[in-house]
């Protein structure tokens, strides 16, 4: 056991040792502009071959230099080069302190109002031109420019970048058209645990971000060795804010307007933070609390397997959503060359959501009476995601080498508020059913599945562009819900509990400088993650005698929030046929009062004790153990190669139930695989301002946590059953990257690249029609690895100022990139397929104009279709639909102290769509989400 443990301990004594023992000859400092950090700047040293970059804090260190007179270089895009002049003693080392560098002007005029609009681009640009991969970057203030309120919604603006959207929210991030799961975001450098609704990916939703806490965000197209790898994708990572280099205080006030809500939009933001007069102590608070009224009308056609709609689904819906951030940093430097950090980070989104359903089943129509019956749901919830993190680490500059590490825990638990009460916290839902409403017969047709309405493009009447058409199947054109004849028909408790743990996240990374032209690096990470979900969907019915009316909640019924504007961007007045409802406080009283007169509709109800609900309740235990080596040689000033490989090894074991002779039998399944990427990249100088780019690296993807789930769980209201496939294969990518890059002298870049992935194992959801427990038509789905798909596409950008335009035009300036994409899977049927969530093409465009402290810009994002799922027929594939957007930002800096800001989001306010087969036609869901404005004043001392 001694032996062991001295073998054990001794990587640390050498490393301690090494610290000790290497204290000669280092030059450190920091590049900054006033109290901004410069990161990515370059320091050379003349007469040398040395060349280093700061990193995201602004801060380098010249290693292993011999006492002499040495003169430093610095430069950045966009500002005014720096020199400095200094002498190193033999045996001491030497703090330069902090180097101030200043942009370039075109007159003095605009120094100080330009120069804050100017610094992020300049930030953002330098760290991307000097980074050895295929890189984009956001910097903070560059992100305040335009209304993105959470961190997915701060990247749709970067090439080859798309989002997905919950409420009119940005939620997911998806990178060159493929899966949000198959992209890795991270904080920090570190994934974060997933808690999230209805989606069981490993995706993570960032509407609970929001985009005040974030000081850079790296989008990476292609990964390097030291970065976590399971992103086919590539990888999105968010860096926090740290402590700046003096005190400083921000303050936002804001307040605005949801137009289809009809009410209010607030938001609240503060940041405090500094340094001890020695500068050894830094410390920062951040905090952003966000609170808007939000409303959204949708409605969605079920169909079961046929082209024929069985039911229409109107869906509205009225919300207050709260989201709060604080990030917290202290950091404390031991020496020059040594400083540790402790970082808290909490985050959390509430979403108090009121949602009235009005059903028509088609499939209930009765030719005898030309009726059918429509069912009103009275919804309440209230959905919270709560993340906590913290982290302790280390910075360590040595002679010749540095050693970084990093000890982290990360907590993220999605859970329903008490609605009705503590016991029953759920998604809360009371039905009530309206018998005998006449439905126009010439909607309605039988092809043998029994009575359905059908799209225009089946032969039917329904038709997405002529709401007359759409919704005019009420025989009674003046029709409305009756509260005196709609019947109390069920109620509902829909429950689901995630708790993600990453219990440890342990990094070490040392890098050493072998010369002044090789760089060695290696490092090691583990992670100790588990996850914990439980579900169940439970149904009361009436236990005997006459079920209650609408009518009789009495003082508990009230007018639909918003029924009469429903769907009003489709010039549509179906709203008129919405009658009244319970009120949430009514919602929560039937209950209290009607409890003893229910019982639980064992038939219809979802959980563990009947047997159902196996696909949701299972656990997953993993262990991530990667080790990584590179080496970054510059063959000459132009040419610059890193290779190296990573290995990692995933470690999953997955508990959940199956049912065996009618028994509900536990099952556990265990499976264990090590991914090696290796990865080459080869970045070649033309000159100062020209770069060309090639990568070629191996990439994997883990399945997603639902796709490993052991058991299946039928959904009677979707007509559905999901199942999972314990036994998955990872999905690996081989990818081949170009880039070219020239760097405009005053802050701009023109690029253009293509790029090749070669995807072995894809996970993709396979889709049959089939009978499931006497019901039929049930659309089955269950994940399974494809044998090989590839994806290829054009990635085009240009950011450019156009002052070098004669007068006015001088202010004005544009930023575009477009991604064009295609790629192929083959089923195991044989079917030919693009891949699931592959949008075939991207576009942004922004026009700005900057001039003394007033900014405005407009920004245009359009993303191409893209299928969800595939069946064997692509008229039964489910397609997300095109979707485009426009935002407007402006803001007035008044003096250095004051900003006021005025936002637009939204302002097309066109549909979310979600359709079958490849056109419009056949829509599946349509949402709208309103305008909205806010309109605050920005402080900062």
């Amino acid at each position: 056991m001694e032996t062991i443990i001295k073998k054990s301990l001794f990587p640390l004594f050498a490393c301690c040792s090494l610290f000790v023992s290497a204290q000669k000859q280092l030059v450190t400092g920091i590049v900054s502009d006033n109290n901004q950090p410069l990161p990515g700047a370059t320091v050379k040293i003349n007469g040398s071959s040395k060349i280093v970059i700061t990193d995201v804090y602004g801060k380098f260190s010249v290693n292993d230099l011999k006492p002499g007179h040495y003169d430093l270089q610095f430069s950045y895009i966009g500002y005014e080069p720096k020199s400095l002049t200094i002498d190193i003693i033999s045996d001491q080392s030497l703090d330069v302190g902090i180097i101030s560098m200043f942009q370039k002007q075109k007159n003095i005029d605009e120094v100080i109002v330009t120069g804050s609009l100017k610094n992020s681009e300049a930030r953002a640009l330098n760290l991307q031109k000097n980074a050895i991969n295929i890189t984009n970057v956001i910097a903070s203030d560059g992100i305040g420019k335009l209304p993105d309120r959470n961190a997915a919604e701060t990247v749709q603006r970067v090439q080859g970048v798309s989002i997905e959207r919950d409420q009119g929210e940005g939620r997911f991030v998806s990178l060159r058209g493929l899966p949000p799961f198959w992209a890795s975001t991270t904080i920090n450098g570190n994934r974060l645990p997933t808690a999230e609704e209805e989606t069981t990916s490993r995706a993570t939703a960032f509407d609970f971000f929001p985009t005040e806490l974030i000081s850079y965000v790296h989008v990476n197209k292609s990964f390097t060795p030291d970065i976590e790898s399971d992103g086919i994708g590539g990888g999105v990572n968010f860096i926090t804010k740290t402590p700046p280099m003096k005190t400083e205080l921000k303050i936002t006030l804001g307040s605005g307007y949801n137009a289809k809500a009809d009410k209010g939009v607030y938001n609240f933001g503060l940041l405090y933070g500094g340094r001890t007069k020695d500068k050894k102590f830094g410390y920062l608070i951040n905090v952003a609390h966000f609170n808007r009224n939000w409303s959204t009308d949708n409605f969605e056609a079920r169909r079961s397997g046929d082209q024929g709609v069985f039911r229409m689904e109107l869906r509205d819906y009225n919300g207050v959503r709260k989201t709060t951030g604080v990030n917290a940093a202290l950091e404390y430097v031991l020496s020059p060359k040594s400083t540790i950090y402790l970082k808290g980070m909490y985050g959390t989104l509430s979403d108090d959501e009121t949602h009235y359903k009005h059903r028509i089943r088609f499939d209930k129509f009765s030719s005898g009476n030309n009726t059918a019956r429509v069912e009103l749901q009275n919804i309440h919830n209230l959905l919270i995601t709560e993340l906590k993190s913290v982290s302790l680490g280390g910075v360590h500059q040595l002679n010749k080498s540095k050693i970084d590490w990093d000890v982290s825990y990360y907590d993220n638990q999605f859970k329903y508020g008490n609605i009705p009460d503590k016991q029953n916290n759920s998604y809360y839902v009371i039905k009530y059913t309206q018998s005998g409403v006449g439905i126009n017969p010439d909607y309605i047709s039988d092809h043998g599945n029994g009575p359905r309405a059908y799209w225009k493009a089946d032969g039917g009447k329904l038709d997405y562009k002529d709401p007359n058409s759409l919704f005019g199947f009420y025989s009674d054109p003046n029709f409305k819900m009756d509260a005196t004849q709609m019947k109390f028909t069920d109620l509902e408790f829909y429950k689901v509990n995630i708790l993600e743990r990453d219990k440890i996240v342990a990094a070490f990374n040392h890098e050493i400088n072998a010369s002044d032209k090789l760089t060695l690096k290696y490092g090691f990470k583990y992670r100790d993650k588990e996850r914990i979900a439980t579900f169940s969907d439970i149904f009361y019915n009436w236990k005997s005698g006459s079920a209650p009316l609408l009518s009789d909640s009495g003082q508990y019924i009230t007018t639909q929030p918003n029924g009469g504007q429903y769907l009003s961007e489709m010039n549509t007045h179906i709203g008129n046929s919405f009658g009244p409802v319970l009120s949430t406080s009514g919602m929560d009283q039937f209950w209290f009062q009607n409890q003893g007169n229910l019982t639980i509709n064992k038939n219809d109800s979802e959980a563990l004790e009947y047997n159902k609900a196996l696909g949701r309740n299972f656990d997953v235990y993993e262990k991530h153990a990667d080790a990584y080596g590179m080496g970054t040689y510059k063959l000459s000033d132009k040419i610059t190669i890193l290779g190296g490989v990573r290995v990692s090894n995933t470690h999953t074991k997955v508990k959940g139930f199956n049912v065996i002779d009618n028994v509900l039998t536990p099952v556990e399944n265990t499976k264990e695989y090590l991914a090696v990427l290796p990865m080459l990249h080869i970045k070649y100088a033309l000159n100062d301002k020209t770069n060309l780019r090639f990568a070629a690296t191996r990439t994997f993807s883990r399945p997603n946590f639902g796709d490993l789930t052991p058991g299946g769980t039928y959904s009677e209201a979707d007509n559905e059953f999901k199942g999972g496939n314990p036994n998955l294969n990872p999905t690996y990518s081989i990818n081949l990257d170009a880039m070219g890059e020239y760097y405009f002298s005053n802050i701009g870049i023109l690029s253009g690249g293509v790029f090749y992935k070669s995807i072995t194992d894809p996970i993709f959801q396979d889709s049959f029609v089939s009978n499931y427990n006497g019901n039929n038509g049930v659309q089955f789905t269950a994940p399974n690895n494809g044998s090989r798909a590839w994806l290829g596409g054009l990635e085009l950008g240009f950011n450019r100022r156009f002052d070098f335009l004669p007068g006015f035009l001088q202010y004005f300036g544009t930023q575009l990139n477009a991604t064009l994409m295609t790629s192929e899977m083959e089923k195991p049927s044989g079917r030919k397929v693009a891949l699931p969530y592959q949008a075939k093409q991207l576009y942004n465009a922004q026009l700005f104009f900057e001039k003394k402290g007033f900014n405005a810009r407009v920004a245009y994002n359009y993303k191409g279709k893209y299928a969800v799922e595939y069946a064997e027929e692509d008229i039964n594939d489910s397609y997300y639909g095109k979707y485009s957007s426009l935002d407007f930002g402006t803001s007035y800096q008044f003096t250095k102290y004051v900003t006021v800001y005025a936002d637009v989001n939204n302002i097309l306010n066109n549909p979310l769509i979600y359709h079958f087969g490849k056109s419009e036609d056949r829509p599946e869901q349509v949402e709208y989400y309103g305008v909205r404005f806010n309109l605050g004043v920005k402080l900062n001392f």
